[in-house]
Order: structure tokens, then sequence, then C-alpha cells
């Protein structure tokens, strides 16, 4: 379940084939109008944990993940990100979460947006596979970020809604820090998950160092995750996801 960090996912990011063939059918029309790049990024961690909930990673162990964007001068991008996972569907035996987005971004008067959608697809199990609407804002260095659950799933329920708010620091020497925090709001029942005890809870705070290698479109990275609560109002423990991602 994708967020916007490789590894470490508040489940916006930081972001199908059949979207990217269909967006670069429309700038191929639009000659002279928008110029099209596409870039990729691969890396490994020594695990994966979806939105603070460290109790039951998504990997607890090597994470191997990367994905491909499309995006274009006029705001338009799409995209894939995918991830080994470390438990599969107890009937359908799911490995890989695959996510497929696609959206708008631009700026306006120091105000940086982002709208789009987000779809998670775990190709032998549809009841995980969901749709889910985001909306990020940027302004004064801050970033803010939400989701929102448009269907049912075995993992969330509709109208669930995920809430972020984080930013970075330039330590200098290719060094970076960044923080964010999060909170998530629960609908109390759905097809899949029958009742929640917590309306709402915070989920993590994520601390991230980072350092951009010399001589290579890459960077090592370490997060510190400081566990919240799950909508079970569990508390969830700490803990340190290591890791190093290449960008082509």
């Amino acid at each position: 379940m994708q967020d916007l960090n490789v590894a470490v996912k508040s489940k916006l990011a930081a972001v199908g084939a059949s979207a990217l063939l269909a967006a670069a059918s429309v700038f191929a029309a639009a000659p002279a109008q928008a110029e099209v790049d596409i870039s990729g990024n691969i890396g490994v961690a020594s695990g994966y944990v979806f939105r603070g909930i460290t109790n039951a990673s998504e990997n607890d162990g090597a994470a191997v993940q990367g994905g491909l964007d499309l995006t274009s001068d006029s705001g338009f991008y799409a995209g894939w990100w995918a991830s080994n996972l470390g438990y599969g569907s107890p009937n359908l035996g799911t490995t890989v979460e695959n996510d497929l987005y696609g959206g708008f971004s631009g700026e306006a008067g120091g105000l940086s947006y982002d709208i789009g959608a987000l779809y998670y697809w775990y190709m032998d199990d549809s009841d995980a596979s969901g749709l889910e609407p985001y909306l990020g804002l940027s302004f004064g260095g801050i970033d803010f970020g939400m989701h929102y659950m448009a269907e049912d799933v075995t993992w969330s329920n509709q109208g669930d809604m995920f809430f972020t708010v984080g930013t970075g620091f330039d330590l200098g020497e290719g060094f970076g820090l960044g923080i964010t925090a999060s909170y998530a709001t629960y609908e109390d029942s759905g097809d899949f998950i029958p009742a929640t005890a917590e309306s709402g809870a915070f989920r993590s705070l994520d601390i991230s160092l980072t350092k951009a290698m010399a001589d290579l479109p890459a960077e090592m990275f370490a997060t510190y995750i400081v566990g919240g609560k799950d909508r079970n109002g569990i508390s969830q423990e700490d803990k340190i996801i290591i890791g190093f991602g290449y960008s082509f």
C-alpha cells in the first residue's frame, strides 16, 4: 500500500500499464504543447511499513520496491509502483502489491497542489484491491496530505481517511532530514471490517535521515517510526527501517 516514501509508506508519495499507455497517447496527440518525461526508481529496504502499522508490517524482511513515472510539463502524471510482501492472501497467495496512480499537480501563488487517485491492485485478491483519491498541498515548506478510501477492502472501510503533515531540511553535504506525522479517521464498519474501536487515532511520526550519493542518482536512508495506534486502539511498536534507492 504505497504512500510517498519507498519502504516506509504513509500508504501520496511520495507515486498501470494501461494508464501509462493512455496518457502517452493523449500527450502524443498534442505536439508542441507538453513535454513528457519517463523516469523510474528501484530500491531495497530492511522492511515495508504501511502507515505506521509496525506490529503487522507489510514486510518484515528485505523489501524490493520500484516503479515508473510518466510526467508532463502540463502538470498531468501517471505511474506504477510495486513491492514484494512478507505474507500472502490465505487462499490466493498474493505476494506483490501494485499501486497504479495518476493525477495533476501545479502551483498557484506559492501554493503547490497535487490531486489524483491511487488504485491498490493485488492481482490474486480483488477484495484487497481498491481506489483511494488523494489531495496534497505544500506551502512555506510544509506539506499536507489527505487520502480517502472510496470502497470497502479487506484492510480498510469506505470513508476511512488518512492525513499527513510534514517538512524537510537540507543539512548540507548531501544529507537531508524529513519529519512526517500522520493521523487517521475510521468508519465504524464495512463489508470486511465489521467493527472499529476507534473513530480516529494518531498513526505515526516518521523521522527520516537521507544521504545522497556523490556520483550516482541514488541515496541511502534510515527512518525511525514512532508508532501510534491502529483502528482497534492497539499501540504500535517503534521501528527503524534502513534502505537504498536508485533513480533512473
